[in-house]
């Protein structure tokens, strides 16, 4: 039902289509969210007019814009110079390309209310710590991992604890543990205490910029604060459901979002599964210790479980330690996190205390990197796996009783047909506006592009989940490459490149062969149609040619169709 009113919400909610004929104008807005990163900053901004030399045209629009100064400008109004596109999804907002023309636009109350605490946080952090610390303590506080350096952000994904970076009910916790201990010691009634503490979480999602992960923990707060207050009875997975809808209502695009999926299922195996491991399992251990111990692996085994899915169709790799490193790791970034909630607090009247917090949580730190490392460098800590959409699709029915023999016996027949279809002898070619992606017998990569732009290179090979190529055939080495990388030759001159069965001559077009049969690119380019954003694919066993196209930037439906229709192909070479 949520995904039906989601879909139905969605149709009304799809973002505005703006046609300027490739005018630069002037706009000006406000600053609602921010991702550092480690590079840029992305900005999204609620755009409120356009200003002409004449007059103005109300807009009202959100739109994502990359700076490349490191400050915050979370709360400011902005006036910029550039031009709106359309987006390369259509669940994300429309993106400005250009500049910064002034930032000293009057701000409302509580825009200036959060730039300055904005600023207050990274500036204390930022003298109190390290730059390697600050930026995991930014991440820690606000959330976010694009501060991390790559082999950082490697290290917690591999050990399966990027989650620590997502502000969730971990940190509302601490925020409303913190509101309330100040609270006690004023005569008001509960009722007025909670919603202070409601707007305390308030403002504290818009600091971190309204991630969804902390949006929801704030609403479930809300709605499990509420039943306090009136004394009912509430279930857990109602709660969810009730801000699940609540989210599709403020924002239906958010479903398509990869972190409010990941929170939503982490938060939905932990009250759906974690009282069945209690029941069964923990409540039948007597001594206390191992209790202790078991409840929170219970705990993180239950998010792990539901999650499982989506980190191996969405990244195409399974932390198999997650649930040990898990152990270690969370209690200890929670421990960080009260120390600089507590950092953050006391540096408003003293930072000779802050320094020393900040000392104390300068060791911490220390210490989860060396054991999220020491995880890391277990060999089989990261398993890469490839998941089918339909079998993504089918998981998560599982947990229903009625469906569960049939989810698990539809899910065997479709790994068994997925892994028959892949001895199919064929090669499969998929061909963007940006380039090439060739996949031989045996499973090796070939790239092939002629385009000089980085981002246009790497659109086909980021939509595929690849990080690195067998072999690179392109003017310059764009992307990492395992093997060998060749260059393009001029306009005068051929080459040819032979790989196994595949022989692949490049002049003015690229002529693949396989086995005799000759498959011109240029025969078959997706850019004839005028849909640019589409990838074609092409199928062949050296005798036959399968060719289908789809959208570059499509659903998980489209996706599911083309896994079904390369499945298909594969099997109709293969018999």
């Amino acid at each position: 039902m949520i995904v039906v009113f989601s879909a139905v919400n969605t149709s009304l909610h799809t973002p505005m289509k703006l046609d300027h004929r490739g005018r630069t104008l002037s706009y000006s807005g406000t600053v609602v969210s921010e991702d550092p990163r480690e590079h840029y900053v992305k900005l999204l901004i609620n755009i409120d007019k356009a200003v002409f030399t004449h007059g103005e045209l109300k807009y009202g629009i959100p739109v994502e814009f990359y700076a490349y100064k490191d400050k915050t400008y979370l709360g400011k109004r902005l006036l910029l110079t550039g031009k709106i596109r359309s987006p390369k999804y259509a669940s994300q907002p429309n993106i400005l390309s250009g500049r910064i023309v002034r930032t000293d636009l009057d701000n409302n109350l509580l825009g200036g209310i959060l730039y300055s605490i904005r600023n207050y946080i990274g500036g204390l952090l930022k003298e109190v710590l390290s730059d390697e610390h600050y930026d995991l303590a930014m991440g820690l506080v606000l959330g976010g991992s694009g501060r991390l350096k790559k082999d950082l952000k490697e290290v917690f994904i591999r050990t399966g604890v990027l989650h620590i970076l997502a502000v969730s009910g971990l940190h509302v916790g601490f925020v409303c543990m913190f509101v309330y201990s100040f609270l006690l010691f004023i005569p008001i009634v509960p009722k007025v205490k909670f919603l202070i503490v409601m707007l305390i979480l308030l403002l504290y999602a818009g600091l971190t910029g309204f991630r969804p992960s902390v949006c929801r923990a704030t609403i479930m707060a809300f709605l499990f604060g509420l039943a306090l207050v009136f004394q009912r009875n509430v279930d857990g997975i109602h709660i969810t459901n009730i801000a699940a809808i609540i989210f599709l209502i403020i924002n239906p695009l958010l479903i398509f979002n990869v972190g409010a999926q990941l929170s939503f299922a982490a938060v939905y195996g932990i009250f759906f599964l974690y009282p069945k491991i209690e029941d069964r399992l923990i409540k039948k251990v007597k001594k206390r210790l191992y209790k202790f111990v078991l409840a929170p692996m219970a705990v993180s085994f239950s998010a792990q479980i539901f999650i499982l899915p989506l980190l191996i169709y969405y990244f195409k790799r399974l932390p198999t330690l997650a649930v040990f490193s898990n152990l270690l790791i969370v209690p200890i970034a929670s421990i960080i996190v009260m120390l600089l909630f507590l950092c953050l607090i006391t540096g408003g009247f003293s930072f000779l205390l802050a320094q020393a917090i900040a000392s104390c949580v300068s060791v911490f730190i220390l210490v989860l990197i060396a054991i999220s490392k020491l995880f890391a460098s277990i060999f089989f800590s990261t398993v890469s796996l490839v998941m089918p959409s339909a079998a993504l699709v089918l998981s998560y029915f599982i947990y229903v009783k009625r469906l569960r023999k049939i989810v698990i016996l539809s899910i065997i027949t479709l790994s068994v047909f997925f892994s028959i279809s892949a001895l199919a002898d064929c090669v499969v070619i998929k061909t963007a506006s940006g380039g090439t992606l060739i996949t031989i017998p045996g499973g090796e990569n070939i790239y092939v592009t002629r385009k000089r732009s980085h981002a246009q290179n790497i659109a086909l090979l980021t939509h595929q989940q690849i990080c690195e190529v067998d072999y690179l055939i392109a003017a310059q080495k764009y992307f990492p490459v395992k093997r060998e990388f060749f260059d393009l030759p001029d306009q005068l001159h051929t080459k040819r490149i032979t790989l196994g069965n595949v022989i692949i001559d490049i002049a003015k077009d690229v002529i693949l062969t396989f086995r005799g049969k000759k498959i011109a690119m240029g025969e078959y380019d997706c850019q004839d149609s005028g849909k640019t954003d589409n990838i074609l694919y092409i199928i062949s066993d050296g005798k036959d040619v399968q060719v289908f196209s789809t959208a570059l930037h499509g659903s998980i439906i489209d996706q599911i169709v083309v896994d079904l229709k390369l499945l298909y192909a594969r099997l109709k070479f293969l018999f």
